[in-house]
């Protein structure tokens, strides 16, 4: 046959894809009248029907255009159809030639049968004509039989259909059904046929639904035998697409039955009747984590399910390039379930996410305890991995809602510990804890895990794996591995069985590296826990000739810890297992951690100063103040997202009367170093709080440890002040001086009664220091800060008693200076400052009396540490000019009312 090409610019293959989508919308702008039969349609008159009106030249070119483009595309359109089934016409008329040149034959033999026939008939006798019969009969009989056979082998469908569904061979069921009908089809003359394909039918329709039946267990347990049979069984049906249609509704009920099968063991009462939600407010709270447990671990059997279903797909129908028509229409099919079981994955993981959420939000996560709440957020963080390996998606929703809860759950824990704190802090003893000297948190178990960051010999490293493991949240190589196992793994197990482990530590359930450093773990169980009392560190206490103690301490370093102290790093350490699991949540969980300290720091400076009875503007430095200010209103005024907390009770067990322990010193002494101890603690674990923060919030961090814990020391002057101002009765010897004669006309060689009365109050007081000292384990830094105390309460009770004088000569300045230098070479002996410190203090006091006219001026005005009462007394005593001594007492008076 010669082969025809259509005609230039009709055929397809010289068309671009352009040229047919232009064609395409001229065609669809063809009005459908037009495409009716010449005999009913005028298309002239029509379009002079609705020609423009009024007429113009350029509607009339631009309607003729318009009609002229579209009879080229319609000439053009049939010619291209014209053209596609050419070769089809020559095929049919080739075979209408072979049929006629057939017919001619067989007349021909018809012809040649008569003429023998006609032969026979004149030649042959009767009995070759009833052996003829007997033949045809034969032959009738046997298509009787035949339609018998075909008869008995349809009524056999049945059976055999279901035999092979039970050896689960569907593909062959499928067939034997189909050939069955077509069977039946050609055989429709025989009533009994009739009905048994509808029978047939009934039979295919049942087989169909047991194929859905099997299509449903897979959503549980996916079996790549299986699958095979039932996809090679729709192939032949011819319904691969609906098939995968149904078998993703069956996926978004299995998700939804293994919801409810995971909540029922659960209930009190499982025979009701309820919807999902209502189900989960009725789980009991103790239950509640067992209950999430159980339910992760069903909905992950459906996920790895549905994942062996995609991967399955993925090696087992690549798209074969074909340019046969039924090729391509497999490719289609093929391309459309892929997209399917792609979009499949997002919408399960959807669907796991919000039965989850579902449960979160009615499971009552606030009455959870710690170390179940710990777990519970093991098990979304190992759902989160699951969803990541599944279908790659970061779980955003997830991850918000973890957040959320969270941070609900750890204000609503904190407000709890806030109210232990208060009530530990109420009963506290205040006795120091025995604990060795090297302590700090390391020690406790709670801190078991951060060891590794907070040593320095690894900070760096450490800190800068904490800061990578912090700013990602998608699961390490590892987690992808050992979570990929149980999607391949044919068994039922689950990556959620870890939680079943009684064993398993909260590293193990976090996939966080366990610590290593083999020389920490001696130290495993802290010193209170084995009750180690602290070294005994025996203390030389020699006296002079006039009885005085040496310094109660050689220390250099000690540790002073109550056990509230103790409690409150605890709780940090619990805080920060959740902001190393949850690094999303760590400021809120740090600025809760800070508020412990705020608390704990602003009831000891409460307890301790409510009998500070000197005055306290030289005591409190500026931060200090804004410190106590700040605490002050975070305790008492509530704000949207945190609520207030109830100030604590000054303790009535404490005694802070008696002069026998110097006025509660050893308690106090323990309670301000407590709280020292406690902000080092911070500052060692500030490194690491800076790492698992962003960069952006390490600004609140440095804010807190250069305004908060760095002027935590100055608590020291305030508390110690309150019984370094109790070891000089200050009225008796303010008495004792106003006795002295400070007009003397000689300088005096012996210095005043009252300096012996002074030194024997603080000889007294540095022995009940020393009795102290075997109860608290005094550093000399905390020794210095007493002593140092006690230094700054008689320099001013000096400069009081100095003030007091009336008359005053050069022979009394002289002796000032004898009595408070003598006194100041006692106190060093006693208390080992070498200086003693502010004693310039009463040494500007004393010289300034020999200060000249214009120097005493600028001493009035420049030194505001003194009163107006001693700067008037200085003056009046200095001057003895009346117009200097009333102008500069005028100056003293206006410093307070300025101009």
């Amino acid at each position: 046959m010669e082969n025809r090409h259509a005609p230039p610019g009709v055929n397809s293959r010289s068309q671009t894809a352009a040229q047919s989508a232009a064609d395409l919308e001229v065609l669809r702008e063809i009005d459908h009248v037009y495409f009716s039969p010449t005999s009913e349609f005028d298309a002239a008159r029509y379009v002079l029907e609705h020609a423009p009106s009024p007429p113009d030249c350029v509607a009339i070119e631009a309607m003729f255009s318009k009609l002229k483009r579209q009879q080229q595309v319609v000439s053009g359109k049939a010619l291209h159809l014209i053209s596609q089934q050419r070769d089809n016409c020559d095929r049919e008329f080739a075979e209408i030639q072979n049929i006629r040149a057939q017919l001619s034959d067989t007349l021909d033999t018809c012809k040649k049968a008569r003429e023998r026939l006609k032969t026979a008939s004149n030649h042959l006798t009767i009995s070759t004509f009833v052996i003829l019969a007997n033949v045809r009969k034969r032959q009738i009989i046997k298509s009787v039989l035949k339609s018998l056979q075909l008869l008995q082998s349809l009524r056999s469908v049945e059976n055999d259909v279901a035999e092979f569904l039970s050896k689960k061979e569907y593909y062959e069921a499928i067939d034997l059904i189909l050939k069955g009908k077509k069977a039946a089809a050609a055989h429709k003359e025989f009533t009994c046929i009739a009905d048994l394909a509808t029978r047939l039918q009934d039979t295919l329709d049942m087989t169909e639904e047991r194929l859905d039946s099997v299509l449903a267990s897979i959503c549980y347990n996916f079996d790549e035998n299986v699958f095979k049979k039932l996809k090679k069984a729709y192939d032949l049906l011819g319904k691969t697409q609906a098939a995968m249609e149904q078998l993703h509704m069956h996926y978004s009920s299995a998700v939804n039955e293994s919801a409810l099968e995971a909540i029922k063991p659960y209930l009190n009462n499982n025979s009701m009747e309820m919807k999902f939600q209502e189900m989960c407010q009725t789980v009991p709270t103790t239950k509640a984590p067992l209950c999430l447990l159980n339910l992760c671990e069903k909905l992950f059997l459906v996920m790895k399910s549905y994942y062996l279903l995609v991967s399955w797909h993925t090696k087992n129908e690549d798209t074969v390039p074909s340019s046969n028509v039924f090729d391509i229409e497999k490719n289609v099919s093929r391309e459309y379930i892929k997209q399917k079981l792609k979009a499949g994955l997002i919408r399960i993981w959807n669907d796991v996410q919000a039965k989850v959420s579902t449960f979160l939000k009615s499971s009552g996560l606030e009455e959870f305890p710690f170390e179940k709440f710990i777990q519970m957020l093991g098990i979304l963080r190992k759902l989160t991995q699951v969803a990541e390996i599944f279908c790659g998606d970061k779980s955003d929703l997830l991850q918000d809602f973890i957040k959320t809860q969270s941070v609900s759950y750890i204000k609503n824990y904190h407000r709890g510990r806030m109210e232990e704190l208060k009530l530990f802090l109420e009963n506290e003893g205040w006795e120091q804890c025995p604990v060795k000297s090297t302590f700090n948190l390391q020690n406790l178990q709670e801190f078991k895990q951060f060891r590794k960051y907070l040593n320095p010999f690894k900070s760096d490293t450490s800190i800068a794996k904490t800061q990578s493991d912090a700013t990602s949240s998608a699961p390490s190589q590892d987690d992808s591995v050992y979570i990929s196992k149980y999607f391949t793994q044919k068994t039922s197990r689950t990556p959620f069985e870890i939680f079943r482990n009684e064993n398993v530590t909260n590293d193990d359930i976090f996939g966080i590296e366990p610590e290593s450093d083999a020389s920490d773990e001696s130290d495993d169980e802290p010193d209170e826990l084995r009750r180690d009392f602290v070294e005994d560190d025996r203390h030389d206490y020699t006296t002079t000739n006039d009885y005085i103690p040496t310094s109660p301490s050689k220390l250099k370093e000690s540790v002073i810890v109550t056990n509230t102290t103790l409690s409150v790093l605890r709780n940090c350490g619990q805080y920060l297992q959740i902001s190393r699991y949850l690094p999303q949540i760590s400021l809120e969980v740090i600025m809760l951690m800070n508020q412990l300290f705020d608390y704990y720091f602003y009831a000891v400076h409460l307890f301790f100063t409510s009998d500070l009875d000197v005055a306290s503007s030289t005591l409190y430095t500026s931060k200090l103040n804004l410190v106590l200010k700040r605490i002050s209103n975070s305790i008492n005024v509530s704000t949207e997202d945190n609520a207030s907390f109830e100030c604590p009770s000054i303790p009535q067990h404490l005694d802070m009367d008696s002069e026998a322990n110097l006025h509660g010193l050893s308690e106090r002494i323990v309670g301000v170093e407590s709280v020292i101890f406690l902000a080092k603690q911070y500052e060692l674990l500030h490194p690491y709080l800076e790492s698992i923060v962003a960069q952006h919030q390490r600004m609140i961090l440095e804010h807190f440890r250069d305004n908060t814990l760095a002027v935590v020391a100055d608590l020291r002057m305030p508390v110690y002040m309150c019984s370094a101002s109790k070891a000089v009765d200050a009225r008796s010897a303010l008495i004792a001086m106003s006795q002295v004669r400070w007009d003397v006309k000689n300088v005096a060689v012996e210095h005043s009664p009252y300096v012996d009365m002074i030194i024997r109050k603080i000889q007294v007081f540095a022995l009940r220091l020393e009795n102290i000292s075997s109860k608290v384990t005094l550093n000399l830094e905390v020794i210095n800060s007493i002593w140092s105390m006690v230094s700054k309460f008689i320099v001013h009770l000096l400069v009081e008693g100095f003030s007091n004088a009336t008359k005053c000569s050069n022979g009394g300045r002289g002796l000032m200076q004898l009595d408070y230098r003598q006194l100041f070479v006692k106190l060093e002996k006693i208390s080992r400052l070498k200086p003693v410190p502010f004693q310039d203090y009463v040494d500007r006091y004393v010289k300034a009396y020999y200060l000249p006219r214009n120097e005493l001026e600028c001493f009035v005005k420049e030194k505001t540490e003194y009163s107006n009462k001693h700067l008037l007394a200085l003056v009046s005593s200095a001057c003895e000019n009346k117009r200097d001594r009333q102008a500069l007492s005028a100056i003293v008076e206006n410093k307070d009312n300025p101009a």
